[in-house]
């Protein structure tokens, strides 16, 4: 009997997508195991590539001329058995790698690391008495929809209070969590709710932007120790021992979905990781996504709603972002002394740009999307963030003008608007978390709002007409995610303005019922199909002459029952509507088609690639 190593390597190349079986000689037979790094000859050149092994299987007859395994790299292993097989479900939901996936699930190695690296024993940790309504409500429910407190007096958010104790009692019982958040500023409140806790030394981060010794420490702990990860989108496929929680902040944020191949977004993946590994599950939010709606809907999590005060709201008819009484508003917040917050949609001096002539509005002449004048004053797409170097419109003229302000233009009005106060601006690029109590004016984009002691006496959400009226199909949605974000950043005496809502969602707004509001737009969107009804896929071609053939070939070859190919305007990109259950088959369809279409492309170029394939693209229409 010889021992036959099947192993896996780290690469989106579609042709190295499966297990290469190795020898494992002699010398190692005591040695090899399952997720350990091995050295091993590839190709024609007999290459030396460093691969996983993803089995070890005894063979009576191995195939002849089997090369052998040349050198052991770590006898520590750098992934779980459910990492691999979550890796696995994904890149088949996704119509992806495995490869590419276990780039994100295992980080690069440092010896030194390795070497200092000891195995702490698990401790105990007591369940105490702050178990929290969560961790209450979970005794009884192992899926959960959980709408924390929207003001919250304490300088910790009660979201991550929330989650640090269901957190501290998962510990208690010898078991992993795994948090997953949007961004630096959540994950460092969540830290700051660890810390209240006690729970710090317990908990193991995995965040791009910490050291790679640092990561790869973490990465360890993770392997060997019971504790809390939790970190950035990637945390999704981190290692964790004996998991039995996972929770999630916010799922809806545009920063939980990857936007390289394949697409995959920290909601969906966590619900295949929560059946994979029959875990607990808590998504939670201020206001909720459609696909929160949905799971809801079907009973599949069950709603927890903590107790909600909310601060005086104003609705004003008048689209302006400031009208008389919302400068009185703001005026009176900064004489007493308070901080006051503007919520401006966009960055940069102008949204959008229109022909001074024919009011033409200015478009990218690669992807035809509008351009804008981002921070440092440039002309620039909104969609493929290249340089525009703008000439004239058809109509020959050359001067533009802005549709809407952004909100660098917008701080320097205010300025003007309140002399004598303090005006700041943050924004995604140059984003601000904390300022100091005071009489300040922050103008600041969605996402990039500053957090202040006590929080703001006066909030403004100065685009919240134009936001929601977006003709994107997660317009109304992703617009009342960041309305109640910002809105939570309110003091519990703030007065908060939504400028120039009108008709329903005024009037939701009004007790600024997000659940509502959002589960219109999901019941509108169900009488037509749209996503999260059914999924929505697009591949993208790197010409037309390949996105021809591809049209052709899925014509013949779709299930016309289950999906319908949509018309859009981009001639390269193809758009397939499709049923939730029609999903893993169309993927294989997909990756066949286009893995076909790839051999035979007669544009092709070294080392593109022809298709780009997303299994779940809203944006595509």
């Amino acid at each position: 009997m010889s021992l036959v190593a099947k192993v896996r390597f780290s690469s989106p190349l579609p042709q190295l997508d499966k297990e290469f079986d190795y020898l494992v000689p002699d010398d190692l037979l005591d040695q090899v195991a399952f997720g350990q790094l091995v050295e091993v000859q590839f190709g024609k050149g007999g290459k030396v590539k460093t691969g996983l092994i993803s089995q070890l299987t005894e063979e009576s007859s191995p195939r002849e001329n089997l090369l052998s395994i040349q050198a052991l790299v770590t006898k520590i292993p750098q992934i779980t058995r459910e990492q691999l097989d979550l890796c696995k479900e994904v890149a088949h939901r996704q119509a992806g790698t495995v490869g590419e996936l276990l780039s994100i699930a295992v980080p690069r190695r440092f010896t030194r690391v390795e070497a200092k690296f000891e195995v702490r024993t698990d401790e105990q940790i007591s369940g105490g008495e702050r178990s929290g309504s969560l961790a209450t409500f979970l005794k009884q429910n192992s899926r959960v929809y959980f709408v924390p407190e929207l003001l919250s007096a304490r300088s910790t958010p009660h979201w991550a209070l929330e989650f640090a104790s269901a957190c501290r009692v998962e510990l208690s019982q010898g078991k992993s969590c795994l948090v997953v958040l949007p961004d630096f500023a959540e994950l460092e409140k969540f830290e700051r709710a660890l810390a209240e806790l006690d729970l710090l030394q317990q908990g193991f981060r995995h965040a791009s932007s910490d050291s790679g010794s640092m990561r790869y420490l973490n990465h360890l702990k993770s392997l060997s120790e019971v504790g809390i990860s939790y970190g950035l989108r990637g945390a999704a496929f981190a290692p964790a021992k004996n998991l039995g929680l996972i929770l999630l902040w916010d799922d809806g944020d545009d920063s939980h979905t990857e936007q390289s191949a394949p697409y995959w977004n920290s909601r969906e993946v966590l619900l295949q990781r929560s059946e994979l590994e029959s875990t607990g599950l808590v998504l939670s939010s201020h206001s909720p996504s459609a696909e929160v709606i949905r799971l809801v809907d079907v009973d599949y999590l069950q709603p927890l709603v903590s107790k909600r005060e909310i601060p005086r709201i104003f609705i004003t008819e008048l689209i302006d972002r400031l009208d008389a009484d919302t400068h009185v508003r703001i005026t009176n917040c900064l004489k007493s002394g308070r901080p006051a917050l503007m919520q401006i949609s966009n960055s940069g001096w102008a949204s959008a740009l229109v022909c001074v002539g024919c009011k033409e509005i200015r478009l990218c002449p690669d992807c035809s999307s509008s351009v804008w004048v981002d921070p440092t004053g440039k002309f620039r797409c909104r969609s493929c963030k290249k340089s525009i170097d703008l000439g004239a419109c058809a109509c020959g003229r050359t001067n533009v003008r802005p549709t809407r302000l952004g909100a660098s233009a917008i701080s320097q009005q205010m300025e003007k608007a309140f002399p004598g106060y303090s005006v700041v601006h943050s924004n995604g690029e140059n984003r601000l978390t904390r300022i100091e109590n005071g009489a300040v004016l922050v103008v600041a984009t969605p996402g990039a709002e500053p957090e202040v002691e006590g929080g703001y006496d006066c909030i403004v959400i100065a685009d919240a007409s134009y936001m929601a009226g977006s003709p994107r199909l997660r317009a109304v949605e992703q617009s009342l995610a960041k309305w109640a974000n910002a809105i939570s950043l309110a003091s519990n005496k703030a007065e908060v303005t939504l400028v120039g809502l009108q008709g329903q969602l005024a009037i939701q707004m009004r007790d600024l019922n997000f659940h509502a509001a959002v589960k219109d737009d999901y019941l509108e969107r169900q009488e037509i199909g749209l996503p999260p009804i059914r999924r929505l896929a697009s591949i993208t071609s790197s010409s037309k002459d390949d996105h021809d053939r591809l049209l052709d070939s899925l014509t013949k070859l779709l299930d016309g029952a289950r999906s319908r190919i949509l018309q859009i305007d981009t001639p390269t990109v193809l758009a397939i509507d499709y049923q939730y259950s029609y999903g893993l088959e169309l993927a294989d369809l997909l990756k066949e088609i286009t893995s076909t279409l790839t051999r035979t492309s007669k544009t092709k170029r070294p080392g593109e690639r022809v298709y780009r394939i997303n299994m779940d693209d809203s944006k595509v229409i």
